[in-house]
């Protein structure tokens, strides 16, 4: 038969040659190109672990918060029952016991004048605010008594001392739930002491280092002139000092001062002493400068005349910038809170201007050493009241 191989030499057909063509040469990258694909590797990859950090980090602070919230207040009800077991059998009244955690004024929006209120039975004191939280004012105010038998509370912040005792009146923001700040109340029976009550006592340990008594300030009864009572010196509107009386600042009052800026600072905070003695002819130059600019009545309202200011004690120290702005800081919060254990009062506080004769000054500290400033703090009065007495110009 016809074929189209050619015959080998045996005469049998050949095979078609096969096809050797050299294979399709691959196609060579240049390093350009392979250096773009290792970036865009990169940065996919970065992209991806960085997607997965935030998930991390969404779900750890979605943690945080919900533990946050559900730790900030906890009220427990316990009831205890007494069973006699060498008699008859006796049970006695249940007794409820609401546990309150201490407060943390910190994690609050709200900055109140002052956390701790002593009031006797039928006294009435308001819980003045010095900051709200962002988007809350005024009429976001929602005021409640953890015991109105102890204490009540209106929707004004006035607080009533009802029965001796311990209580919390707690302020929330109706524009937050959230933010809520708690003021511990405490009521005194007519013999001054405190009764045991269903609120738990907050922790009253000493902060880490232990404050020794701030001793009484000296006396001066070698100079006439100055009036002393209970061994306070007196300087307001009704008492006065001599022009030639210049003690400059007392060593006890630099010396706790100082041990107060200390442990401020351990806890983040900036205090320091931006006035402190000032004699007869340095006051006439301030008060005169303020008579001039505000006139002799509005100058009287927050400027003492010679011979009548504080700062001729040499008690007083004004701390930081002397404004209004520095009642609104942390450091005000502060002082308030903790100046009595260096010895140290709010000298005029506010609520007493018509006491005191002065506007209120967050950063006016009289120092009258620990027993009577912790005395003057708990009962959250003025040192006029204290001692009886009054702050009025004889003209």
């Amino acid at each position: 038969m016809d074929n189209n191989y050619p015959n080998r030499p045996n005469g049998s057909p050949q095979r078609p040659p096969r096809n050797d063509s050299p294979q399709r040469p691959r196609k060579r990258i240049s390093k350009e190109l392979a250096r773009k694909r290792q970036i865009i590797a990169l940065c996919v990859i970065s992209l991806i672990v960085l997607i997965i950090v935030i998930v991390i980090a969404k779900a750890c602070s979605k943690d945080k918060d919900n533990s946050s919230s559900s730790n900030s207040k906890v009220n427990t009800t316990v009831t205890t029952i007494v069973t006699n077991t060498s008699g008859p059998e006796m049970t006695a009244p249940p007794t409820t016991t609401t546990v309150v955690t201490t407060f943390n004024p910190d994690s609050s929006g709200f900055k109140m004048e002052k956390y701790t209120i002593l009031l006797d039975i039928g006294q009435t004191e308001t819980a003045w605010i010095t900051e709200y939280p962002d988007g809350s004012g005024e009429e976001d105010e929602r005021w409640s008594s953890s015991d109105d038998k102890i204490a009540t509370v209106d929707a004004y912040g006035h607080i009533t001392g009802v029965s001796a005792g311990e209580c919390y009146i707690t302020l929330q923001s109706a524009a937050d739930p959230e933010q809520e700040v708690q003021i511990k109340v405490k009521v005194a029976d007519p013999n001054g002491s405190i009764e045991q009550t269903s609120e738990k006592k907050e922790d009253t340990t000493e902060s880490p280092q232990q404050l020794a008594e701030a001793p009484a300030p000296p006396v001066h009864d070698d100079i006439k002139g100055l009036t002393y009572k209970e061994g306070i010196l007196l300087a307001n509107k009704t008492y006065s000092m001599p022009e030639d009386f210049n003690p400059g600042l007392e060593p006890i009052c630099e010396e706790y001062f100082k041990k107060l800026t200390e442990d401020a600072k351990k806890e983040g905070l900036d205090i320091y002493l931006g006035s402190g003695y000032r004699s007869y002819k340095d006051q006439v130059l301030v008060y005169n400068s303020y008579v001039e600019t505000d006139g002799k009545e509005k100058a009287d309202t927050y400027s003492a005349r010679p011979g009548y200011s504080e700062h001729q004690t040499g008690l007083v120290i004004d701390v930081n910038t002397i404004n209004d702005a520095f009642g609104e800081t942390k450091e005000a919060a502060w002082l308030a809170e903790h100046a009595h254990e260096y010895g140290f009062i709010i000298r005029y506080p506010k609520g007493k201007e018509n006491i005191t004769g002065y506007k209120y000054e967050p950063w006016h500290i009289r120092y009258v050493g620990s027993k009577v400033a912790t005395d003057i703090y708990e009962r959250g009065i003025s040192l006029e009241e204290y001692l009886n007495v009054d702050s009025k110009y004889p003209d």
